[in-house]
C-alpha cells in the first residue's frame, strides 16, 4: 500500500511546486474565493459559522494561556494587540448582551474573559518577559480612528 509517484494528485502538488511564488499566490488566492463563493452558494444558515469562529477564537486564546503557563514567557506577544481585542470583545458584548441571549454572547463572555486573564498575566506575572520596546503601535490612534469610523458610518 505505497505511494504511487504517478498519482494525479501527487502530480498536481509537484506541478504547483515548480511554479513562481507569484503562481502560487495567485493560485492560493483563486482557491480561496472559489471556496467562498461555493459557500455562499451552498450554505443557507451562516450562524454556524459565526459560532465556529467564535470557538476556534476561544480555543486560541486558551492555547495562548496555555502556552503563558508553561513557557512563562510571554516574549513575542503583544500585550497592545491583546488590548484592543479585549476593547473589541467588550465593545460586542455591550452591543449584543440585551439584544440576544443566545451561545454567541456566552463565546464571547468566555473569550472576553480569557483576554483578560492573557492581559493580566502579561502585564503582572509575566512583566519581565515582556518586550515594551517591541510593542510599539499607537494604541491611541488605532482607537480613536474606530471610534471616528463608528460615528461616521454608524450612525
Amino acid at each position: 500500500m505505497g505511494r504511487r509517484r504517478s498519482a494525479p494528485l501527487n502530480r498536481l502538488f509537484a506541478w504547483v511546486r515548480r511554479q513562481s511564488m507569484k503562481v502560487k499566490t495567485f493560485l492560493a488566492v483563486t482557491a480561496v474565493v472559489a471556496a467562498l463563493v461555493a459557500l455562499k452558494l451552498c450554505v443557507k444558515d451562516h450562524s454556524h459559522f459565526f459560532i465556529a469562529s467564535e470557538a476556534i477564537h476561544f480555543a486560541g486564546i486558551l492555547v495562548l494561556i496555555y502556552k503563558l503557563t508553561t513557557q512563562k514567557t510571554c516574549s513575542g506577544l503583544s500585550l497592545k494587540t491583546q488590548e484592543l481585542t479585549a476593547i473589541f470583545l467588550a465593545a460586542r458584548l455591550c452591543c449584543i448582551l440585551f439584544m440576544e441571549g443566545d451561545i454567541h454572547t456566552v463565546l464571547d463572555c468566555f473569550t472576553l474573559v480569557s483576554t483578560l486573564w492573557v492581559i493580566y498575566t502579561i502585564r503582572f506575572k509575566l512583566k519581565s518577559t515582556y518586550i515594551a520596546e517591541l510593542d510599539n503601535m499607537p494604541l491611541y490612534y488605532v482607537v480613536k480612528t474606530v471610534f471616528c469610523s463608528i460615528l461616521y458610518f454608524g450612525g
